[in-house]
């Protein structure tokens, strides 16, 4: 005998992003049981550029016992990061990869984090 069970989603599907909300953002990573990302990147024409990320789209998974699950959507992107006048669009690429990396690096520290979706 297979038993059919239906788990409804809390899905919270407006995505929000970081820099307007990092206080938020971080009271929810704390809260939560698992943390997925995914990257986006600039892209380009030739394939022997470089390849400099544009974006992080991450969610958060809280999960609690009899309850429906929370998800909730976040994005940090190259949008947030002001451009000098004087910068090339090379440069500020890098710059923003640089700063996304460096965001990253600092939400791998959380134990669940995992790269993709579940």
């Amino acid at each position: 005998m297979t038993t059919i069970v239906e788990m409804p989603l809390r899905f919270d599907g407006t995505i929000k992003k970081i820099m307007d909300s990092r206080n938020e953002f971080k009271k929810r990573i704390k809260k939560s049981q698992i943390i997925t990302y995914s990257i986006e990147y600039f892209s380009s024409c030739f394939l022997d550029d470089p390849r400099h990320m544009k974006a992080i789209h991450i969610r958060l998974y809280n999960l609690q016992q009899n309850q429906r699950p929370e998800i909730n959507n976040y994005v940090i992107s190259w949008e947030d990061t002001p451009r000098n006048e004087e910068e090339d669009w090379n440069a500020f690429q890098l710059r923003v990869n640089d700063q996304l990396e460096d965001f990253l690096f600092e939400l791998k520290e959380h134990a669940n984090v995992v790269e993709g979706s579940l």
